[in-house]
């Protein structure tokens, strides 16, 4: 190293630079790795919504069970509605 004065001129620039400059396969790995974190995460999402959809279908089929099974049997009621209000159905 040169030195100049009471200082060395020190080449910061090659010193703390990377050893190994990145290459397309680097590059290339990461995003392979993205896109399978991104895949991993509409797989969590389609599963979530076929879900919600299960849950949507199966509380609808009950729906139309219950108003069947109490269309003639609505007593004091006025309608199906008021009917529906005697349950407590948490989706």
């Amino acid at each position: 190293m040169a030195k100049i004065g009471n200082y060395v001129q020190r080449d910061t620039y090659s010193r703390f630079r990377s050893q190994r400059k990145p290459s397309w396969s680097d590059y290339n790995k990461a995003w392979t790795k993205r896109r399978q974190s991104a895949a991993k995460r509409l797989d969590k999402i389609n599963a979530l919504a076929y879900t919600m959809q299960s849950v949507t279908l199966q509380s609808s089929q009950l729906n139309t069970l219950f108003v069947l099974k109490n269309q003639g049997r609505l007593g004091h009621y006025g309608n199906q509605t008021a009917a529906q209000a005697r349950i407590n159905l948490v989706v």
